[in-house]
């Protein structure tokens, strides 16, 4: 008895290589490492190009507290806030390192799908004069809005040199009460 062995065709070559290596490529690729992977956990950490923050319906985008000029102890929070929602909300306060800013008057309204820049390219400031800190730390920030609720994050900070050059309290020094 004689066997006989089929010789295998460089078409059928080539699809059998091919089934193989679709089968096998995401064995290989090592692309994916499942929801606690580095690089999904790296979006929920805070970094240089500001904090992102949710609070209902209010996003605060891109969050960074620019120090004040040398040997001042001021400060500005940079940050555009964003009401996603269909009803208007209202900035009711915010402290910066436990201590209450100053937020330009009127600045806090958010009317419902729009977006109010503060400290940069805007006309609203968020400002502290009593700021105590290490050069480029972390700062906890507390905002308070009138139906989203209270949002308590940290947010670093940065010397005004830059990108940041010429960011500044405005006004310079704390207003009278």
């Amino acid at each position: 008895m004689t066997t006989t062995r089929r010789k295998l065709t460089p078409r059928r070559s080539a699809l059998l290589l091919g089934g193989l290596a679709l089968a096998a490529s995401p064995l290989l690729s090592g692309c994916y490492s499942g929801f606690d992977a580095t690089t999904n956990a790296q979006s929920t950490m805070n970094s240089g190009n500001g904090t992102q923050e949710i609070v209902g319906d209010v996003r605060i985008e891109n969050a960074t507290l620019v120090t004040g000029p040398s040997g001042s102890k001021s400060g500005t929070l940079i940050t555009t806030l964003v009401n996603t929602g269909r009803v208007a909300d209202r900035l009711l306060g915010v402290t910066i390192n436990g201590v209450p800013a100053y937020v330009t008057p009127g600045a806090g309204e958010l009317l419902p799908a729009t977006a109010v820049n503060f400290g940069y390219d805007g006309d609203f400031w968020l400002n502290t004069y009593e700021l105590d800190i290490a050069s480029s730390s972390y700062v906890p920030v507390t905002m308070q809005f009138e139906n989203a609720g209270v949002r308590s994050f940290s947010v670093l900070s940065v010397p005004p040199t830059g990108y940041y050059e010429g960011i500044a309290p405005n006004p310079a020094s704390k207003p009278l009460q």
